[in-house]
């Protein structure tokens, strides 16, 4: 009777605390729960590639230096081969297209230069995607001026390597991660071009559309494949360095990273942010008396219970054993603390079977801080475990918030 109205009492709980508040949708890199192949399924889950929707802000941070440093090579390697290839130019084409091709040239170089340059910046993932797009679709209007230029007063046939340009620029998109909807984008302004360029020469037949189309699928597929491949790679990778395998939350060396770009943004003191740090009560004697398989299951759910708490944008991550840290961008202590009180409720509210049919009761104390503008970031780490410490010593199962007082100590407050 006691465990059914222990369980009954937790599910009360969670319908209430749901009914109240929409729980945030779990970002589809946040990782998966454990089990024999649930890693590494997790990998190849289809909306990992169709869009970055579903990925975390610091992966699409990752990914996008990552087409930033191919880009530069790519950029700056064209802008220097395209106007070597004048003198072949030269050689090879009627004098009066000429002087109108090395125009085209030199224009395509100076448009690719700077797009190497600015890779060099600091660059958000939306800016590196439209220098991507600008350095895709510089080299496809180049190849339509050219082909207009070979056949104008005077047509005459062009070299294979014009002709088979469209096909290259596809094959450079292969050195990209990313997603079928970018890729498909931009592949889509590569054939509407080449496609224009045909209807401008009065080529549109059944024959060579057909031919067109045909070859251009059959490179799209193989790039889009590559670009597919690329993006499952980076994001196994990114998982397993940058998530705890138990948990599936972000480990401490990204959490450093993104308490570091909100210390930036906060340079101003615009932009208030709060640190919460969550301690498991008692959770040695839940490993000694019940195992260490019953403590990771334990783990899991107080995950699951801060994923399931948090606002979308939220960032949390596992400290180091049974430690929490969450950090909440624009928010001030106390929306801070009511995020924290509720959290601690619904773990309070929680009950989980041990092996032996034995219920265990959940609890956790928090610290909790608002960062204050200039100080470091280690500095408030160390005030808001101050905080948890001081709820422990207040006698566990509570949220204490402190902010810096005289000689540097803590203005505790439960």
């Amino acid at each position: 009777m006691g465990e059914s109205a222990d369980k009954s009492a937790t599910a009360s709980a969670f319908s209430e605390d749901r009914r109240s508040r929409k729980p945030p949708p779990v970002p589809a890199d946040s990782g998966s729960p454990p089990g024999r192949f649930a890693s590494y399924w997790a990998y190849f889950r289809l909306d990992d590639i169709v869009s970055a929707r579903h990925h975390s802000d610091d992966f699409v941070e990752t990914r996008a230096e990552y087409i930033a440093l191919r880009l530069r090579f790519m950029a700056i390697f064209f802008a220097l081969a395209v106007p070597l290839w004048i003198p072949i130019d030269f050689v090879t084409i009627r004098p009066e297209h000429f002087t109108p091709m090395v125009a085209a040239r030199l224009l395509l170089a100076a448009t690719l230069l700077p797009i190497g340059l600015l890779t060099l910046r600091k660059l958000s993932s939306r800016q590196t995607h439209a220098l991507l797009s600008l350095a895709i679709i510089a080299p496809t209007v180049f190849f339509v001026a050219s082909i207009a230029i070979l056949n104008l007063p005077v047509a005459e046939t062009p070299l294979i390597g014009y002709s088979f340009m469209p096909f290259v620029i596809v094959s450079m998109l292969g050195l990209f991660p990313l997603t079928l909807v970018f890729g498909l984008l931009l592949l889509a302004i590569v054939l509407a071009l080449q496609l224009a360029l045909t209807v401008y020469l009065e080529q549109l037949t059944c024959r060579n559309v057909f031919d067109t189309l045909w070859t251009f699928v059959m490179f799209s597929g193989v790039s889009l494949w590559i670009q597919s491949g690329q993006l499952l790679m980076l994001l196994k990778l990114y998982r397993e360095s940058t998530l705890d395998p138990l948990t599936g939350l972000i480990n401490r060396r990204v959490l450093m990273k993104r308490l570091a770009a909100e210390t930036a943004r906060n340079d101003d003191g615009q932009n208030a942010f709060c640190i919460l740090m969550f301690d498991l009560d008692r959770f040695k004697r839940i490993n000694d008396n019940y195992g260490h398989l019953t403590g990771d299951k334990v783990l899991t759910t107080t995950a699951q219970i801060l994923k399931d708490g948090l606002r979308r944008h939220d960032i949390v991550a596992r400290f180091g054993g049974e430690e929490f840290v969450a950090v909440l961008p624009n928010a001030n202590g106390q929306h801070a603390v009511a995020i924290a009180e509720r959290i601690r409720e619904v773990c309070h509210n929680t009950r989980i079977a041990a092996p032996n049919n034995e219920i265990i009761e959940l609890s956790t104390s928090v610290g909790v801080t608002e960062y204050e503008t200039g100080e470091a970031i280690e500095t408030a780490l160390r005030r808001v475990d101050d905080c948890l410490y001081q709820a422990k010593e207040l006698g566990r199962n509570r949220v204490v918030l402190g902010q810096s007082g005289h000689g540097g100590r803590a203005a505790v407050r439960t």
